[in-house]
């Protein structure tokens, strides 16, 4: 039998997208045995997918087409993960399994995507250009994290180097976003030495801050005295 903490895993994943037992047991405050216990009756229930993308790594867990629709998340869609975006996925996942204040509220890209397609109101993309035919090209973050008080915070997961050219336009996108009170971007030394040359290029020291990956302190820090 299904409880309400199997619904706010299943939902949590379904916005999300994708994240490992040990993001689950982090969110939720879960020890090991009882979090694979819980997530073992999920997949078994066809509520939850469970992913082993790559050789020796943990396996992601996706909510299924039914676990969507359980959670009335059905609009979102399945997430499609590759071996190659396994990696990503991961990291962006120990970010959102990180506690929030209280009051805060998390939004994944795919979340972000969906909302602003609705409203046709921009919440935490960024213009980086026109398609041709007068509508907007928009970057969205990996995760948009939202104050009590309505500010908004893009966070980049950044592992790889993005050609200088794209960084360039991504950051000036973002410094002109004004709907924007911050951006961070959680990079491996050399995409952030990348990121950090594009924001001097554009002058974006201001509204966009570069951190390592992992730490996760400083994001709280950076978050919590911006916004208030």
């Amino acid at each position: 039998m299904q409880t309400q903490r199997d619904r706010e895993i299943v939902a949590w994943l379904g916005h999300l997208g994708a994240a490992g037992a040990e993001h689950v047991m982090r969110r939720f405050g879960m020890g090991r045995s009882w979090a694979y216990a819980r997530l073992n009756a999920l997949v078994a229930d066809g509520l939850l997918t469970q992913r082993a993308l790559l050789h020796r790594q943990p396996s992601l867990y996706v909510a299924s087409a039914d676990g969507l629709r359980w959670c009335g998340l059905e609009y979102l869609g399945v997430q499609r993960i590759s071996p190659g975006g396994f990696e990503h996925a991961w990291q962006v996942a120990t970010v959102a399994a990180q506690p929030m204040k209280p009051g805060w509220t998390l939004r994944s890209e795919r979340d972000v995507r969906f909302r602003e397609n609705q409203t046709q109101t921009l919440i935490a993309s960024a213009p980086v250009g026109s398609d041709g035919h007068g509508r907007q090209i928009l970057h969205r973050p990996d995760l948009a994290l939202i104050s009590p008080t309505g500010g908004v915070f893009a966070l980049e997961v950044e592992l790889s180097l993005k050609g200088a050219r794209r960084l360039g336009t991504i950051c000036l996108g973002y410094a002109r976003a004004k709907h924007l009170d911050q951006v961070v971007y959680l990079a491996t030394p050399q995409a952030a030495r990348a990121v950090e040359r594009a924001v001097d290029l554009v002058r974006a020291h201001d509204r966009i801050t570069v951190l390592p990956l992992r730490d996760l302190a400083e994001l709280a820090a950076v978050v919590g005295h911006t916004g208030g």
